[in-house]
């Protein structure tokens, strides 16, 4: 047995300071999760008193939001939950078996696609179709204004001084999305259902585009790895029941171009960072979130210029000239994004905001990010050394500590923030080495779990 010198000169052998390693990395393992423990008790147990305090902060079920604004809670039981139980199981069972090493990439991807959309699905059919629907369907969405929205060109020329006639999404948003219902109803894709549709597709695309950016940044090892974690994750609950699932659509896709692009060169490299300027240019006339979801993009870039990868520039100069092209369209056609942020953030301030204080919330909008990702992402994230990986971690983290810190939103961030979340559920991939497959099925378990009790215990608004 080897052994070394200690610092007072004693002899201490090295499986003994191994041995001293493990225990310490295993209680600041515990002592971080008592901490995001706690910050959810405080986020739960504060809400409750501000919400009888103060009812017009809207939460029902703090830190979450709850359909019923007064008692958001309400145990229930429907085959949704059976449906989504089979999914997490499947999926379960494929990494303790090992299945997802043992197919081609390109089916990884696509399972793993599927899958999300099929228990994301399945836990908003908890409630039946109304599960699905409500998110397009109710009176506070964007589908409701359509009646009332005048032609796409004078929609645009007027949002900002015509604002207040619209519902609160409408007013928290900008007019990208209307844009989007105008073209379904102008093809005769109308009513709630292809809205929603678009959520479900856009639940799967977002786990595909995410996918891509790994392999491109990382390998097709972390693909394997992270992809399980992409399905079974409580965030599921709002990716099929909110418009923000096709933000996270557009973003993701947005990023993957550019990651592809980085690793092409000359004209190929530009063609597709145009792509991906153009897919993310679209995202900042979507939510405004999109603005500070560049950082996600902005990160991989910035590593491989610093890298002198021969493609950069073009990729950059692409991305560039396609986000451009985006801002300067609507710019023409009336709507100036500036404008309209302000208009927003001064409607924001004005309404519900102004009861929602910050003492609370820079805790409430923590704990609510802790609950969405699940047990798994966090002891991921406590886990993850690859640099690699930490490119794309590490941008989708920035993106949510600035959104956080600016005060973007307070409050109903388990829907604003899901294109940020996907960047750090891949965190999640440092629990599934291969060899230790058992270890990751039991948190894949332990995430399906909480996403289904979460589901059956939670009546959200969206």
């Amino acid at each position: 047995m080897t052994s070394t010198c200690g610092e007072h000169g004693e002899l201490v052998t090295v499986p003994e300071t191994r041995r001293l390693g493990r225990w310490v990395r295993r209680a600041g393992f515990a002592f971080a999760f008592l901490i995001a423990a706690r910050v959810i008790a405080i986020g739960v147990d504060r809400g409750r008193a501000l919400q009888r305090a103060a009812p017009e902060v809207f939460l029902g079920a703090a830190p979450l939001v709850g359909r019923d604004f007064n008692d958001g809670w309400d145990w229930r039981f429907g085959l949704g939950l059976v449906g989504a139980g089979i999914v997490g199981l499947v999926v379960t069972v494929a990494v303790w078996r090992q299945w997802f090493w043992r197919v081609r990439l390109r089916f990884v991807v696509l399972a793993t696609a599927a899958a999300a959309m099929a228990f994301a699905t399945a836990l908003a059919l908890t409630d039946g179709a109304d599960g699905v629907l409500h998110g397009a369907s109710d009176d506070t969405e964007y589908l409701s204004n359509l009646g009332i929205a005048p032609p796409a060109d004078e929609f645009l020329r007027t949002f900002v001084d015509q604002l207040d006639r619209y519902s609160v999404h409408i007013r928290g948003h900008p007019p990208g999305f209307l844009l989007v219902l105008k073209f379904l109803d102008f093809i005769h894709l109308r009513g709630a259902w292809p809205v929603a549709m678009l959520s479900v597709l856009g639940a799967g695309i977002v786990v595909v585009a995410t996918l891509i950016a790994v392999w491109a940044v990382a390998g097709g090892q972390w693909v394997r790895r992270a992809a399980p974690f992409l399905v079974v994750v409580p965030y599921a609950l709002w990716l099929v029941t909110s418009a923000d699932a096709v933000y996270a659509a557009v973003g993701a896709s947005g990023a993957a171009a550019v990651a592809v692009a980085l690793r092409l060169t000359s004209w190929r490299a530009s063609a597709v960072g145009l792509a991906g300027g153009l897919l993310l240019g679209s995202l900042l006339f979507l939510t405004y979130l999109g603005v500070v979801f560049v950082l996600v993009p902005v990160g991989i870039v910035g590593v491989a210029a610093t890298q002198r990868r021969l493609g950069a520039l073009w990729a950059v100069a692409g991305a560039v000239a396609g986000g451009a092209v985006v801002i300067m369209a609507f710019r023409l056609a009336g709507f100036w994004w500036i404008d309209g942020a302000r208009r927003t953030r001064t409607e924001y301030w004005e309404g519900t905001a102004q009861f929602r204080s910050w003492d609370y919330f820079r805790f409430g909008n923590i704990a609510v990010a802790l609950i969405a990702l699940g047990p798994a992402v966090f002891a991921g994230l406590l886990r993850l050394r690859d640099r690699r990986m930490w490119v794309l971690v590490g941008g989708g983290l920035a993106a949510l500590a600035v959104s956080h810190v600016t005060q973007y939103t307070r409050g109903e961030v388990e829907r604003i923030w899901l294109p940020l979340y996907p960047w750090l559920a891949i965190g999640a991939a440092a629990l599934a080495p291969r060899a230790g497959r058992r270890s990751a099925a039991m948190w894949l378990g332990v995430q399906a779990v909480c996403a289904i009790l979460l589901q059956a215990a939670l009546v959200s608004k969206w």
